[in-house]
């Protein structure tokens, strides 16, 4: 397991790391993007045989669920059971002697922030994973810190990783005039084309309708689905400004981003 800093973190505040002990830190996540929103966060606090995603490795199934769907546990999809971080992991806010996780709900809207307290129970590393909606299959992601102990304030900047479990076709999955080729299943959700978030209040409307596909292209009214592994930083949307053709139904000028992607704040208080 990879333990340096992929996320391209910068520590301001710099204190020495001494050997973990239980803290309840408090964690501030910020959107820096103008027009991706954030799903629901998936915060782990783990040891070192705990790997939530490997840049260069092939996706695991839990992680192709949350860069895709944005799912993380059976209540949110039980259709992923035995297959999401929940499998994984184990039960959520429990010592399950590996790790200890939580989902921390809502959307994180662009330039925005929220602030969560988190239980690290004793573990030394700690892991942040949310997807960027609307895209196919891009998270942001915090992989494998050493959680600091000494009080103070721990400043990180993380990327946009591509999962690689699906190709960037930046289809509309609100498009009822494109299915899945082979299957004729509509777009949109695990394993299926198309970008996911259709209805979340994040630029929506921005959002095209007569794309031909960019990484998979329409024919005769069907998408293939495939795959562009390993996990790799992603190259970001294509995008386009015609609303009604073109390649995209993402807008050029309104979901492209810049890395990073996010701003991550912990604050470990004083004993």
């Amino acid at each position: 397991m990879k333990l340096s800093k992929l996320a391209g973190a910068t520590l301001f505040a710099m204190a020495s790391v001494s050997a973990a002990q239980a803290v309840t830190l408090d964690i501030e996540i910020t959107n820096l993007t103008q027009a991706q929103s954030f799903t629901p966060r998936l915060v782990v606090a783990h040891d070192a045989t705990v790997d939530a995603f490997e840049v260069g490795e092939t996706a695991s199934t839990a992680l192709a669920w949350l860069a895709e769907g944005g799912v993380i546990d059976d209540e949110q999809e039980p259709a992923s059971s035995g297959e999401n971080f929940e499998a994984v992991l184990g039960p959520v806010d429990t010592d399950n002697g590996s790790n200890t996780w939580h989902r921390f709900g809502g959307l994180v809207a662009p330039s925005t922030s929220l602030s969560y307290p988190f239980d690290t129970m004793d573990k030394p590393y700690l892991s942040i994973l949310s997807m960027l909606i609307p895209t196919n299959d891009a998270f942001v992601g915090l992989d494998s810190i050493m959680i600091p102990t000494e009080p103070g304030t721990y400043t990180y900047y993380l990327n946009a990783y591509d999962a690689g479990t699906e190709l960037n076709d930046e289809l509309n999955s609100a498009r009822t005039d494109v299915v899945e080729a082979e299957t004729g299943n509509a777009l949109g959700g695990y394993g299926v084309p198309g970008v996911a978030g259709g209805g979340a209040p994040t630029r929506i409307v921005d959002l095209g309708m007569g794309g031909t596909g960019v990484a998979a292209q329409v024919v005769n009214g069907e998408v293939e689905d495939g795959t562009d592994g390993p996990v790799h930083i992603h190259r970001n949307a294509l995008g386009d400004t015609d609303n009604a053709g073109g390649a995209s139904d993402l807008d050029s000028t309104v979901h492209r981003w810049l890395n990073p992607v996010a701003r991550v704040v912990i604050t470990v208080p004083a004993s």
